[in-house]
């Protein structure tokens, strides 16, 4: 594989707006900053599909095909970019368009049982430091070079998405069994409060007794 600042090179030379967008990309990774990280990568990695096919009016998975229709890409790589469980757009869609508090990433080859929120910036690091290689190549791949091979990195790739409910989200805070039912049962607060309120607490007995105190007449 080329090295980032070789593909931001090569992409500089094909147009300097979006060698400068993925530059800056690359330049934000000092500040380990995930879900920022996350965010431009996947859109300028669709601003430059898009350039390359001069289609900017298509939907993202619509981009993909034509970039595999017209052989830019393999089957292994529209995969990576278009799987509906653990692609690149499943990933792109959940940061825009998801309560992320439901989201967990687990690392197969780590932890079969860990679960890491997708809320939380180590979790989008680990994420960005596992793709980020793969999408600059595949951008130089599709804007300039289309002999790179990248399927066996591809193929190493083993992750999974876990959704949790709310309930669960609760439990794994420490939140009594009892005390939940009884809030669903006086239907107080909607699923997404509940996320919200768990995702906030750093401190279980806080918000123990906030909800404890919304059942006292």
């Amino acid at each position: 594989m080329y090295s980032k600042i070789e593909v931001i090179d090569y992409v500089w030379q094909y147009s300097r707006c979006l060698g400068n967008l993925l530059g800056s990309c690359y330049r934000l990774e000092e500040y380990e900053e995930g879900q920022i990280l996350l965010f431009n990568l996947f859109n300028i990695t669709e601003v430059i599909f898009k350039s390359v096919i001069e289609d900017y009016e298509s939907r993202f998975i619509d981009i993909i095909d034509k970039l595999k229709k017209y052989d830019y890409i393999n089957d292994i790589e529209c995969n990576f970019l278009n799987d509906k469980k653990i692609g690149i757009r499943k990933f792109r869609n959940l940061l825009a368009h998801a309560n992320l508090s439901k989201y967990n990433v687990i690392f197969l080859d780590e932890d079969n049982k860990l679960m890491y929120p997708l809320t939380e910036n180590e979790t989008c690091m680990k994420l960005y430091n596992l793709f980020s290689d793969i999408l600059f190549n595949l951008i130089l791949k599709v804007v300039k070079f289309n002999n790179i091979k990248l399927d066996n990195e591809i193929k190493n790739i083993n992750i999974e998405i876990m959704e949790i409910s709310d309930d669960e989200l609760l439990l794994y805070k420490g939140f009594e069994k009892e005390d939940i039912k009884k809030l669903n049962n006086n239907n107080i607060m909607s699923e997404d409060t509940k996320y919200r309120l768990a995702e906030n607490s750093q401190d279980i007995q806080v918000l123990e007794s906030i909800f404890k105190n919304l059942f006292i007449k």
